[in-house]
């Protein structure tokens, strides 16, 4: 089977080290493993050559010209995609495409109707409202994400909050496959040798709490500093480690863990290769999710759980879907301070317990959540969607 898989939005490049970088990525190397031609189209290719990985990436330059304002620069960004899918199309002539859902992006929908490509829509978040202050023309991006998953065959979803969303915004529950992140168990298993964080930053003897990704509001990272501040309080032997960020937050962050006096409880290491993060998470005994969304499912914990490492994070259901609370790690209430300091304490005071439950969580993951079994399911999609076509059915009704 060839497939094309469409990304369109202008902050994904696909080699970089996002956690939607990493999703794109994945998804396409294990359709690629399991013996399919995949080839990317997206305006970002990116520039970390070490994640390549033998991937075919064909990059559509975006509209640069700011004075356009983001809103009509994606939105323009459909004519010149257009153009180049047809000619792809001639060119390449793939048999089905596979969509992530891009603000203001109608090029997936057109084309496969001119085509007849069965297409599958990936959905990971209600963009409207994740970029509601960016976003100019809300009514109308509200309504055109609606049409354009409306429009949709098939939709994937990562959780199932997203899918009743979509659900209530009248797309059909039948078109809708709920599947969680995944994780590359060979990349991240517990055997990985761990970076040198103790050396480098003086931790010898401390337990560390690690948290890998951006740092941006909705991830939490402002509780990490109450957290800290009650493990001062304590004069517990313990130290949260951040680890990524673009340059410039870290450096803001720096400056207010030393104004806060907790350099010895709180550090930033600033971002990573993405080849390198395995190391980082290798090197921490409690792993960390301080903050999301209700309808995400967080890739960080699926790696967390993969290197055999014990997990707190925040009670959505996303995240309940896939740790279970007082077996791969514990859970609290989202934004309470005093529940996620207790339980982090309560696995540095046991070690016994981390080490089981980060057993635990491992298995789970290679059972549940590796990334050959999202390909698998995307694949029976495919075919299914193909023989109907086959039998004179669109694939796209």
């Amino acid at each position: 089977m060839r497939i094309c898989y469409l990304c369109a939005d202008h902050g994904i490049p696909v080699l970089g080290r996002k956690g939607c970088s990493t999703h794109v990525r994945e998804t396409c190397r294990s359709l690629q493993e399991a013996s399919h031609e995949v080839f990317i189209v997206t305006p970002s290719r990116g520039s970390d050559i070490s994640e390549h990985r033998n991937i075919e990436i064909i990059e559509v330059p975006p509209f640069r010209l700011r004075w356009l304002g983001s809103d009509f620069r994606q939105w323009l960004y459909n004519w010149r995609l257009v153009r180049a899918m047809n000619e792809l199309a001639k060119q390449r002539a793939p048999d089905v495409l596979y969509e992530r859902y891009s603000l203001y992006s109608t090029t997936g929908m057109h084309i496969a109707e001119r085509f007849q490509w069965p297409r599958i829509l990936e959905v990971n978040t209600l963009l409207v409202e994740e970029q509601a202050e960016r976003i100019h023309f809300h009514r109308f991006a509200t309504w055109l994400e609606n049409r354009i998953v409306r429009s949709a065959p098939a939709v994937i979803v990562v959780s199932k909050p997203l899918r009743d969303a979509f659900v209530n915004r009248g797309v059909d529950p039948r078109r809708i496959t709920i599947m969680p992140m995944a994780v590359d168990v060979r990349r991240f298993h517990p055997d990985v040798e761990p970076a040198d964080l103790r050396t480098r930053y003086g931790l010898n003897g401390k337990t560390i709490v690690g948290y890998t990704g951006t740092l941006t509001a909705w991830h939490g990272i402002d509780l990490l500093y109450e957290v800290a501040e009650r493990f001062k309080a304590l004069n517990e032997n313990i130290c949260i480690v951040v680890i990524g960020g673009e340059k410039a937050k870290v450096n803001a962050h720096r400056e207010r863990v030393r104004m806060r006096r907790l350099n010895e409880y709180l550090i930033f290491t600033g971002s990573v290769p993405y080849t390198e993060v395995s190391h980082y998470i290798s090197a921490m005994d409690i792993a960390v999710v301080p903050g999301s969304i209700e309808w995400a499912s967080p890739a960080k914990l699926l790696e967390y759980q993969a290197m055999g490492k014990p997990a707190v994070a925040p009670r959505y259901v996303p995240v309940a879907d896939i740790l279970t609370d007082g077996r791969e790690g514990y859970l609290f209430f989202p934004n309470d301070v005093e529940e996620m300091t207790d339980r982090i304490l309560r696995l540095h005071h046991d070690s016994v317990e981390r080490l089981a439950m980060g057993r635990r969580a491992r298995q789970r993951v290679v059972e549940r959540h590796a990334w050959e079994h999202n390909a698998k399911r995307i694949i029976e999609m495919f075919k299914q969607m193909l023989a109907e076509k086959r039998q004179g059915r669109s694939p796209n009704s």
